[in-house]
């Protein structure tokens, strides 16, 4: 049976940490980089990773100051961030042109990959793009990019409880949502930078210079609207509006969203 192996890179913004799931059969097709949402890390694909392997690895980093990755004394940039999951790719001796997926945030750093290097890039599947306004994107710097004021009370983490435990999709097991919880308290004092990052990124700027092949998945979990205006601005971009997933989209959703990755990426 194939495994999640566990990797490390060095690159200039320290160690990256990195989940690797080698090919299920021949390895026929680009190697797959996942890029998570703020404030996970790679541990976010664990789920889906087996559904994605057919034929290429998966390899899900985690963002420096994320999961088991180096953290950096002061907030990256998007651009940061990055650069820092091309020269991990280009440290590990995997086979480039790869593809990438991005999530959340993942859709705004996998596009800047695409981007500073686009020979390093074969396509881009970006799912549920954070693509808001210059001024949305001021308020919700103001409302997200803070941390998590953790004190000794157990009160201070209750809203990061009740997002993933209280309030988790019944059919999403109760021990991942902890594990996902665990992995998100590994970054005190810095689980806000992703926030920052993607709040202060200036997306109607950068998204309108992506030139790989790109496709954008639009679920109805809350960024429908932004993934297709988003894909109106990526020159050439495929948008698939995904009916199917409102809720949990790499958990519950992880089958039904796999299988409209590997089609685009096939």
């Amino acid at each position: 049976m194939t495994v999640i192996q566990k990797t490390y890179g060095q690159t200039s913004y320290g160690q990256i940490h990195a989940r690797v799931m080698p090919a299920d059969g021949d390895e026929q097709h680009p190697p797959l980089v996942c890029l998570h949402p703020a404030p996970s890390s790679g541990l976010y694909f664990h789920t889906a990773m087996p559904m994605l392997n057919t034929g290429r690895r998966v390899i899900a980093p985690d963002y420096p100051g994320y999961g088991g990755s180096d953290a950096l004394p002061e907030p990256p940039s998007i651009a940061d961030y990055a650069q820092a999951i091309l020269e991990l790719v280009n440290n590990l001796d995997i086979n480039v042109p790869v593809d990438v997926l991005g999530f959340h945030t993942g859709c705004l750093v996998g596009s800047e990959m695409a981007i500073q290097n686009p020979g390093a890039i074969r396509r881009l599947v970006l799912c549920d793009v954070p693509y808001f306004s210059a001024d949305a994107r001021k308020a919700l710097y103001e409302k997200m990019a803070a941390p998590t004021p953790i004190s000794a009370e157990l009160e201070s983490i209750r809203a990061a409880w009740t997002f993933n435990v209280e309030t988790r999709v019944e059919d999403v097991p109760l021990t991942r949502t902890i594990e996902l919880l665990a992995e998100q308290l590994r970054a005190p004092g810095r689980d806000h930078f992703g926030f920052a990052a993607a709040f202060t990124y200036p997306s109607e700027e950068r998204l309108a210079s992506v030139t790989v092949d790109t496709t954008i998945l639009a679920t109805q979990s809350g960024l429908h609207g932004p993934s297709l205006a988003a894909a109106d601005l990526i020159p050439g971009a495929t948008p698939v509006d995904v009916t199917e997933i409102s809720t949990a989209v790499f958990e519950s959703g992880a089958e039904a969203i796999s299988k409209r990755i590997n089609s685009a990426l096939e």
